[in-house]
């Protein structure tokens, strides 16, 4: 059992409520938008006749792919998924009688694009009091208010067993935080509390977290949506030569400059020099400047010994990516994008039905 920090609640409630007559005014009426479109297009009968359109809008509306600027990557990312197999993943997600575990997993495995935030945000708007929505910001802010570090998900991308225990601690911060301040009295508006404590940068509790194993093909549509974010050209699984197939990349045209692309290699495990090879041939495409191996701390170690042999112009055009860091930088565009946002700089789509 945790107890929640009251005290430091009680410390910030009076700015928080100015925030949700101010900023947050906005946030509620995207909500109740959400809402109705969620109402309209996705109830039990209605998700059978699911289509691309409805799954542009589902993509321009959720707040998980606030930072992705190319939404027509996403969406034709999600559609080789196939409609069909689609709609029957998100009609078990939010109708079937088996355990969330088992929902979000087959959301997970069934759906392309649809990560642990944007499954959570769709359960919440199918019920406000049942599921909250999982992200790295909700996440710190629990931390921050006195939940142990070692009972709340490490990493970003999560299994269904991993959210499941996630509700249940959730569900206990909202009972406690309820108790004291009645106006939180669901998963959203606890969402919108722990939004706002984010912002105050109030600092982590605990040892910070070293990632030594990820899920690969994860990694890379993280790589895809930073690149995407930055504004670059991005694309997955792509062949610079024949035997030369490269997990992502940046492109960008930069008027007299010409195309500047960076290559990405995401390696989990296994055998290094494949690895090496396959960006020694990458590196002999001229249009690409810097190729760049995304991995954990132990394994980038272990690459850059074995670089420092190698020619000084391939070692010189080599980058080495923590997947810790690829995970700090998604955090903070997405929070200069919230920014932003809240400044009126940038306006999240909303659906208002007619």
């Amino acid at each position: 059992m945790f107890k929640i920090d009251i005290q430091l609640l009680r410390a910030n409630m009076a700015s928080f409520n100015k925030f949700l007559k101010d900023e947050g005014v906005q946030w509620s009426k995207e909500r109740e938008n959400k809402d109705q479109f969620f109402t309209a297009y996705f109830s039990y009968k209605s998700i059978t006749q699911l289509d691309e359109g409805v799954l542009r809008d589902l993509i321009h509306i959720l707040w998980a792919f606030n930072a992705w600027t190319n939404k027509d990557y996403l969406l034709e990312e999600m559609l080789k998924s196939g409609i069909k197999n689609i709609r029957g993943a998100f009609r078990f997600l939010l109708f079937s009688d088996k355990s969330i575990n088992e929902r979000f997993d087959h959301v997970r495995k069934n759906v392309r694009m649809m990560g642990p935030t944007g499954i959570s945000e769709m359960l919440i708007h199918h019920d406000h009091n049942s599921y909250p929505i999982y992200s790295s910001r909700v996440k710190t802010s629990l931390i921050s208010l006195g939940i142990p570090q070692d009972i709340v998900p490490k990493y970003n991308q999560i299994s269904g067993k991993q959210y499941q225990a996630f509700c249940e601690v959730a569900k206990e911060a909202l009972k406690q935080i309820s108790q004291e301040f009645s106006e939180i009295n669901d998963f959203f508006s606890l969402d919108y509390l722990l939004f706002y404590m984010s912002a105050l940068s109030i600092p982590k509790q605990g040892k910070p977290i070293i990632t030594n194993d990820f899920d690969h093909d994860l990694v890379i549509e993280q790589v895809i949506k930073l690149g995407d974010g930055l504004g670059f050209d991005v694309k997955k699984e792509f062949t610079v030569t024949k035997g030369c197939r490269l997990d992502a990349i940046w492109k960008s045209r930069i008027a007299n400059l010409g195309t500047i692309t960076y290559a990405f290699e995401v390696h989990r495990k296994g055998s290094r020099d494949s690895a090496i090879l396959n960006l020694q041939r990458a590196k002999r495409d001229p249009s690409i400047q810097k190729v760049i191996i995304v991995s954990s701390d132990d394994e980038l170690e272990r690459f850059k010994e074995e670089i420092k042999s190698l020619d000084e112009n391939f070692r010189n055009s080599v980058g080495y990516f923590n997947v810790d860091d690829l995970q700090t930088a998604l955090e903070h565009l997405e929070s200069m994008k919230d920014i932003l946002k809240t400044l009126g700089l940038l306006n999240t789509e909303s659906m208002i039905l007619t």
